[in-house]
């Protein structure tokens, strides 16, 4: 369920038909049906029930949208059907639907490694304001960004959500005259980029940091310059996943005439987790197979989930440089 206003709908799609396409064989098949509707109690909940109990497929890859997800998930718990999400809302897995797991780092784990590696051993913690968006996605950000500030001991002085059609400027102009020492931009790619160039013309120097979905091309359009230095959480890779990460983005690049973003990559390894688990379980029960202890070999890292379906591979801080996303040495540069 991919809802076309959300603005990495086309990253969630082109992710998962990739998976597809690469593992659909003769010998075992798999096809893909996709619902693109919007809406926060119509159509996405109406999607994933027209999905499930007329079109009978076996496994659902949620949008990284809570509230959409959320919808979602309460089909897949009711049908049993398997669930897969890029949602970062710790409100999905906390939900103990144990046949749902979200394959990107939750947004309290994420926000946690980035105080970690902004903040230095000889000085006093950081202080941090974040933007999110306005609404439900925000309120559920908003608790899991408080939630790791806390548990890192430091102080997230302000979090203020951000209505689509807010003056980036004046909201830059206000942060520069606070000067907190970092900012949390828990925004759509495309928003935050614009939000962190009105940061840098407005004179602000302090740290920037964000999610992992702000590893794209939209984020790197639209910040421009104001991109180098910016922060971001994704998983470690193993030792195979280098390998066949290039080869997903070549294969990427050939299909679709681009690069892919961490969405998309997140997306074919959502749709590699239900495949995969789909052919153990074979004739029986998918379900059963909840809570999943083999891992799957992914894009973004070898992908192992808890007993409730977090994602629980070790988390690296990227930096943006020359408008690639790099990990951060060990001294922090």
């Amino acid at each position: 369920v991919a809802p076309s206003a959300d603005p990495d709908a086309a990253s969630l799609q082109r992710g998962v038909q990739l998976a597809v396409a690469e593992a659909d064989t003769p010998d075992a098949p798999v096809a893909l049906e996709v619902r693109t509707g919007s809406g926060q109690w119509g159509s996405v909940g109406n999607d994933a029930v027209t999905l499930v109990c007329e079109r009978r497929v076996d496994g659902l890859v949620a949008p990284s949208d809570g509230a959409a997800t959320h919808l979602i998930l309460q089909v897949s718990g009711r049908t049993r059907a398997p669930m897969a999400t890029v949602c970062a809302d710790s409100s999905v897995t906390d939900a103990g639907v144990i046949w749902a797991v979200s394959v990107v780092p939750r947004t309290d784990l994420a926000a946690g490694a980035l105080f970690a590696a902004a903040r230095r051993p000889d000085r006093a913690p950081l202080h941090w304001w974040a933007f999110v968006p306005v609404g439900h996605p925000g309120k559920m950000i908003r608790r899991d960004l408080e939630s790791a500030a806390r548990a890192a001991a430091t102080p997230l002085d302000r979090i203020a959500d951000i209505d689509p059609k807010a003056d980036v400027a004046a909201l830059a102009q206000s942060v520069a005259g606070a000067a907190p020492d970092g900012v949390l931009l828990w925004l759509p790619p495309e928003r935050a980029g614009a939000l962190a160039a009105a940061l840098r013309a407005a004179g602000y120097g302090g740290r920037l940091a964000g999610p992992g979905a702000l590893d794209s091309s939209a984020f790197a359009a639209a910040a421009g310059s104001a991109a180098t230095g910016m922060l971001v959480a994704e998983f470690q890779m193993d030792a195979g996943a280098r390998d066949r990460a290039d080869r997903f983005i070549q294969q990427f690049r050939q299909r679709y005439d681009a690069r892919p973003d961490f969405t998309a990559a997140a997306a074919y390894d959502a749709a590699r987790v239900l495949i995969d688990t789909l052919r153990r379980a074979g004739d029986s029960a998918t379900y059963r197979q909840f809570p999943l202890t083999v891992p799957t070999a992914g894009v973004t890292g070898a992908v192992n989930f808890d007993a409730l379906g977090n994602r629980v591979d070790a988390l690296q801080v990227l930096t943006c440089r020359d408008g690639r996303f790099i990990p951060v040495s060990p001294n922090g540069t």
